[in-house]
């Protein structure tokens, strides 16, 4: 049953949110988005997850297949843009389970299988660099992590097999795993960042605020995933890498 698994994905989510809980207590300005799917087979998934914004949580998604919650808990669209933002991660969901269930049929997987993607940036203190990441692990063990200063995905510290080769030369390959996501970390995300802290700051009103970069970091975290998942299900067969 998928609730023997609860502990274990509890343990997977609990680093992002205590992480989360530490910074807003320390004031410090960020923008993490963290998703955990869960394939127990070719047709059963669990999709978890969260995004949030100076330590406070503003949007989770949770559910089985095709039947997954998507929430906005803060007001940062209004209802008419976030219904089609909505429709777009479910979408997302709906194809990267059928990647993996191609695969399965082509090459014939060993499951169960859990990814975890953690992304974001980080501000600092004034006169300080942000920090940004993006970290995968499959089945609790770090996989790769890019390097924002040579754009260039790099193998887990553990990680060493034909398996990480491969994944590595595909995310190295093209520009939107490379370039396009630095630019979304080093500027969109840090430049969001700043922005909503302004508008804490000054004690101002959000209204008429576009919000166009969190739901462009959302998709870009789903393509990232999308083209780590197809080198994960290619060449490690579903087992642990």
């Amino acid at each position: 049953m998928l609730t023997t698994l609860l502990p274990r994905l509890c343990l997977l989510l609990l680093p992002g949110w205590a992480f989360c809980s530490q910074e807003a207590s320390a004031g410090l300005r960020n923008l993490h988005m963290l998703q955990i799917s869960y394939f127990r087979d070719p047709t059963q998934v669990w999709h978890r997850g969260n995004a949030s914004l100076g330590g406070l949580t503003t949007h989770v998604l949770e559910g089985l297949g095709t039947n997954v919650t998507i929430r906005q808990l803060e007001p940062l669209q209004e209802p008419e843009s976030w219904v089609h933002t909505e429709k777009s991660l479910k979408t997302y969901l709906q194809q990267f389970q059928g990647l993996v269930l191609l695969v399965h049929q082509e090459r014939g997987l060993t499951f169960p299988v859990i990814i975890r993607c953690f992304l974001g940036c980080e501000l600092p203190p004034e006169g300080s660099t942000a920090r940004v990441f993006f970290e995968v692990s499959v089945n609790g063990s770090s996989f790769v992590h890019f390097q924002p200063e040579t754009a260039l995905w790099v193998a887990g510290p553990q990680a060493t097999s034909r398996v990480v080769t491969f994944t590595l030369q595909q995310l190295n390959a093209y520009n939107r795993t490379r370039f396009e996501l630095r630019e979304f970390l080093q500027d969109t995300c840090v430049q969001y960042v700043q922005q909503h802290a302004t508008v804490n700051n000054s004690k101002g009103s959000q209204t008429g605020r576009s919000y166009t970069s969190l739901v462009l970091g959302v998709l870009v975290g789903s393509f990232i995933i999308a083209g780590v998942a197809v080198g994960i299900f290619l060449y490690t067969g579903g087992r642990r890498c």
